[in-house]
């Protein structure tokens, strides 16, 4: 029975991706944002609000993108929140990536709980998702609620569709300090996290904390975690805030010099076992504004590195927005995609 219900499992993944990169099929179709190698605004998902931070529940598929957005429901503070996304790849209509925006929200039950436990009159940022781990789904975020931002967490078994097993919020206290601690991520091989916190010299720098194989995700932040360490090579002497980690890239965003203005949006990429020296994406991303929180997502149907970011640069909604973009033309060594 275990054996039929993964192969179940594994067989709707499969079937959901086809569904979303169509191979075959040629008609007519009318595209909502098509995205390149030049930064497009997700135009269906932006508000008048700032929207930033976003995460996508799975790195190869998506149904649905998770953001922080400003909240007139909670006091203006950030809430994390969640709207329908569909990216489909049409190779027989030229080649072309879009992303559109279903009227339906396809957000259940399950997802509402989850949201409405976390989101407080406080703010929370940076939502990270982790699903079928040790037989547990994961959405990490940071919160303010205590003053300053504190790493947190809610998880459930992966079998609960209802919602009715979610425990949190979890403060990761291995993790946070009397500082702000935000923005976890998994690294390559999911044997560490990294996150950001300004606990040293009141600016933010890039920290990892190893994990323990033989403990489950759950329980690996509370009292007696492993030691802290800063990753020297990816603080610059500036802010450097938000890595995000997808197989052998890390992308983060810094203040650093060798910019284009305000936070800019830069790469590292692992090279035996350590992250090399980070690289601007240069200026088809960057701008003399601010861009912020980048996410990265790989197609394996189109051998393809993409990402999400966050930017208020003029023409958007309004504060920050949403854009995608494809990266693969833009980095120095887009080989690592081989490894």
């Amino acid at each position: 029975m275990k054996k039929l219900k993964i192969f179940v499992m594994v067989s709707l993944l499969f079937l959901q991706g086809c569904w979303l990169f169509d191979f075959d099929r040629d008609y007519d179709f009318e595209f909502d944002t098509i995205i390149t190698d030049y930064p497009a605004n997700l135009e269906g998902i932006n508000s008048s609000y700032d929207d930033f931070n976003s995460a996508l529940p799975y790195e190869y598929v998506s149904d649905a993108i998770y953001f922080s957005s400003k909240s007139p429901t909670h006091g203006d503070n950030f809430d994390i929140t969640r709207k329908s996304m569909e990216i489909t790849y049409h190779p027989k209509k030229d080649n072309v990536l879009n992303v559109s925006y279903p009227k339906y929200d396809y957000s259940d039950t399950y997802e509402k709980k989850r949201l409405t436990l976390i989101n407080t009159n406080a703010g929370e940022y940076g939502p990270y998702l982790v699903n079928w781990t040790g037989g547990y789904n994961y959405l990490f975020y940071a919160s303010d609620e205590g003053g300053d931002l504190d790493i947190k967490f809610a998880y459930n078994p992966v079998d609960d569709y209802n919602g009715d097993k979610i425990t949190g919020p979890v403060e990761a206290v291995g993790l946070n300090s009397e500082f702000d601690d935000a923005y976890i991520t998994l690294n390559s091989d999911t044997t560490g996290v990294l996150f950001c916190s300004n606990r040293e010299n009141g600016q933010f720098d890039i920290y990892s904390m190893d994990l323990r194989s033989s403990i489950l995700l759950k329980d690996q932040f509370g009292p007696g975690s492993p030691a802290i360490k800063k990753e020297e090579i990816l603080s610059g002497g500036s802010n450097d805030k938000c890595p995000f980690v997808n197989r052998n890239l890390l992308v983060f965003a810094s203040d650093r010099e060798g910019g284009y203005g305000g936070y800019d949006l830069w790469y590292s990429l692992l090279v035996d076992g350590e992250w090399s020296e980070p690289v601007n994406f240069g200026e088809k991303i960057n701008s003399e504004y601010n861009e912020y929180r980048p996410i990265t997502i790989w197609s394996w149907f189109m051998k393809e590195e993409m990402m999400i970011f966050s930017s208020d640069r003029p023409g958007g909604h309004g504060g920050y927005d949403l854009y995608f973009v494809k990266t693969d033309d833009l980095m120095e060594n887009p080989d690592w995609l081989d490894d």
